[in-house]
């Protein structure tokens, strides 16, 4: 005979098992990025309900001197202050306790499944909110978007990381060129090598192609794929890039492994369960919530295309 301690522990244990299960593994097709996928938002721990961040000039390149001759002075700078605050998100579901403990048709647990579901499905709509809107809102600490035109250097001067073409071996090669020869904040190149190509599910396809393909897409020639056998890029999609979320069908986005995208984490998910007992109409209360936020403070090792050219 359990004790009522011991019933409620196990209700417990089952309904996190159900949620872990669905929150920890996905059932979609390979290659669906999520807010987890450390390639494309970089996990950084705090313990602070603000995360305040700023961007250093550096030095440039070093000058020749003569024998004896005082070496210059470079003076770092650090300006462009960005916070970033810890959202908490949270969620509860009701199950009665005449529904769990009949579990007509499982029909609990795939409450419970669907629960979790949601939680995976708020994070990665957060997270990849900064590529929806890289474009318009979304802003780096020099105070404007993540992909721009004219990002302005502390240094001087202004940098490019956003293209308007559609995605075509050229057109990843033009962002490649521009990632390589991208300048850091004291007006130096310093860009890095493509890591991941982030594209919507309606291009999904398409970026496999190219850079999968074994010789060169779209093409009769046997050339070979430089972009499979060179680079060895890794092709990342989610459903939260697309028109349906808001997003676009035609934008995509090449990442370096120097890439500012940043997942910041106060709290993983933690869940509770209130027994039925405490209630007043014989129902348990079970609820799950986490303590994050995204945020992407420098424009540098990223290049993001409308795709509407």
């Amino acid at each position: 005979m359990f004790t009522e301690a011991q019933n409620f522990s196990i209700v417990q244990t089952e309904l996190d098992a159900v949620f872990s299960q669905k929150f920890d593994f996905d059932d979609r097709f390979p290659g669906v990025a999520h807010a987890t996928t450390a390639e494309i938002f970089k996990p950084q721990e705090t313990t602070h309900a603000a995360w305040i961040q700023s961007i250093n000039k550096g030095s440039g390149l070093f000058p020749s001197i003569g024998e004896a001759t005082t070496v210059p002075l470079s003076t770092p700078r650090v300006t462009n202050k960005q916070t970033t605050l810890i959202n908490t998100y949270a969620q509860g579901i009701s199950i009665s306790k005449q529904l769990f403990d009949d579990n007509m048709h499982g029909v609990w647990a795939a409450d419970v499944a669907d629960f979790a579901r949601q939680a995976k499905n708020t994070q990665d709509s957060v997270a990849f909110g900064l590529f929806r809107l890289g474009f318009t809102t979304a802003l780096t600490a020099d105070g404007v978007s993540i992909f721009n035109d004219a990002h302005p250097l502390i240094g001087g001067g202004t940098q490019d990381n956003r293209l308007t073409a559609a995605l075509t071996p050229t057109s990843l090669n033009d962002a490649i060129v521009l990632l390589g020869e991208q300048k850091n904040q004291a007006g130096v190149i310093s860009g890095g090598a493509p890591s991941v190509l982030l594209v919507p599910l309606a291009l999904w396809k398409k970026a496999r192609e190219i850079t999968d393909s074994a010789l060169i897409a779209d093409s009769g020639n046997n050339n070979i794929n430089v972009y499979r056998s060179a680079l060895g890029i890794t092709v990342w999609t989610s459903h939260w890039l697309g028109t349906a979320a808001g997003g676009s069908d035609t934008a995509w986005f090449l990442l370096a492994q120097n890439h500012g995208f940043t997942r910041l984490i106060r709290q993983g998910v933690e869940t509770a369960l209130t027994d039925w007992r405490y209630s007043s109409n014989l129902t348990y209360f079970y609820q799950a919530n986490y303590r994050e936020n995204y945020f992407c403070a420098d424009y540098g090792g990223s290049i993001g295309s409308l795709g509407t050219a």
